[in-house]
């Protein structure tokens, strides 16, 4: 049987009993015993399987919530008081259990790119050529090595969906992980996990080699480069050299609610890749809305100067073709303008809004 290890274990600060049971995700539990409202770890808190790895977190809070707040105020449309909706008190950082799959792949492709030609045409009297595109077959094989992690439990409540999309298969840095020797988690009880309940065989089938394919078809694309190609086909196989090693891998997460609606903003614990969500802003959109219909309009006001040419003449065809052209030319860069004046003072107003937290 394998060693076990108790990765946490909360009890109410109020009244010392221990809390074993949590089946919704939120940001507080509220202790049976003396009512006292509690920081949701997420999880039952157990024993499970000790880890082979770990990859420590090499961000802090800080960097998580700066990443946090750059990210919704760059996105466009995000609402403007977004930040008063997120609870910096309810931010976690979790060590999720991974699988670890290590191996090397052989990708075999083939297309046909495309490439210039010049085509002759011979008259009576003169000899024309023009460029034209043709086709041509072209091959390859590549090789190369792979490591990904995927998320070591299935069917569980304890994770959101969204927080599982985000987890599920995720890169591999050998470079930031160590062997696991539990003195970290120990050092710090405020880190939580959930169960490794999935069989590592059934989640290489039901992802791995969907990831291999797609790193081995990745491969061949940079192999071609920029041509334009068409028919793509790749086929590859693979040497599974790392079959499932258990790994914690670091997350943070904060769920917020604005308006009624849950949101979330999700990174890795090495601060390289996040996912959120976030509210509209209604008024942005509108706003953008009715400047595109301007620009609209006025591209098919054209049809009058085709009307002129039938009514009044040729030349006045000329002409007010050649007004709509100008004015069209203006009247896109004044909406663009005006759109994009709207979207930087809503961004303004969202990081004078983050400032307060």
């Amino acid at each position: 049987m394998a060693e076990t290890l108790k990765l946490q274990t909360l009890k109410c600060p109020n009244c010392t009993r221990q809390i074993s049971k949590f089946r919704e995700f939120s940001a507080t539990v509220l202790c049976p015993s003396c009512g006292t409202l509690i920081k949701n770890p997420m999880v039952d808190s157990k024993s499970v399987p000790t880890p082979e790895r770990i990859i420590p977190f090499t961000s802090d809070e800080e960097t998580f919530e700066r990443n946090m707040v750059e990210s919704l105020v760059n996105q466009d449309y995000v609402d403007k008081n977004v930040f008063s909706g997120i609870n910096t008190d309810n931010v976690f950082r979790a060590y999720l259990p991974m699988y670890l799959f290590e191996g090397t792949y052989n990708a075999s492709w083939s297309c046909e790119s495309s490439y210039k030609d010049q085509e002759v045409k011979v008259s009576s009297d003169s000899v024309k050529t023009k460029d034209v595109k043709k086709w041509r077959p072209q091959n390859g094989t590549a090789t190369g090595n792979f490591a990904f992690l995927c998320l070591a439990n299935e069917g569980s409540q304890d994770i959101p969906d969204e927080l599982r999309q985000f987890t599920s298969l995720f890169p591999y840095d050998v470079m930031c992980s160590k062997s696991f020797d539990g003195s970290l988690l120990e050092s710090d009880g405020n880190l939580v996990t959930i169960p490794q309940n999935a069989d590592a065989a059934l989640v290489w089938q039901r992802h791995g080699k969907d990831m291999v394919d797609q790193t081995a078809e990745n491969a061949a694309l940079e192999q071609i480069g920029n041509q334009e190609i068409r028919n793509f086909r790749a086929s590859s196989s693979f040497n599974l050299t790392t079959k499932g090693l258990y790994v914690l891998a670091p997350f943070w997460f904060v769920y917020y609610k604005y308006k009624n609606e849950q949101y979330h903003f999700l990174m890795d614990g090495l601060g390289q890749r996040n996912s959120f969500s976030y509210p509209v802003d209604q008024d942005d959109v509108a706003f953008t809305a009715s400047k595109e219909r301007v620009k609209k309009i006025v591209k098919w006001l054209w049809l009058i100067a085709v009307l002129l040419m039938f009514v009044v003449g040729f030349k006045t065809f000329v002409a007010s073709l050649v007004i709509w052209f100008i004015a069209k030319i203006i009247v896109n860069k004044t909406m663009d303008n005006q759109i994009q004046a709207n979207l930087d003072a809503s961004r303004e107003q969202r990081r004078q809004g983050a400032s307060r937290l």
